[in-house]
């Protein structure tokens, strides 16, 4: 299974990536469309801005998240950045957030 995440390859993780959202959110709304050929597009909208689709296929998931992201190998976290945000990349895989 491939997966894709804003147009970057990563690595497949048994139950996933887990979001670390850098702005809080207070609601979201989501919803799953199922097609017809198998296929399924989840869309997640937040109140702080951020909305992530996912397609969903028999050989691959891509999501797009609308801000840019900073992928923790090591402990599988998806960190969604604003703009005051940077990311510094360790060797082992993991990310520290500078504020």
């Amino acid at each position: 299974m491939k997966v894709f995440l804003n147009g970057q390859e990563i690595q497949f993780a048994e139950g996933g990536y887990k979001y670390v959202f850098m702005k809080p959110y207070q609601h979201f709304q989501e919803k799953t469309i199922n097609k017809e050929n198998g296929a399924k597009m989840h869309l997640e909208l937040y109140d702080n801005g951020v909305q992530i689709r996912t397609l969903i296929t028999k050989k691959e998931v891509a999501t797009i998240i609308n801000r840019d992201v900073a992928i923790d190998k090591l402990n599988k976290k998806v960190y969604i950045l604003e703009e005051s945000n940077e990311a510094r990349f360790n060797d082992d895989g993991s990310v520290d957030i500078i504020k």
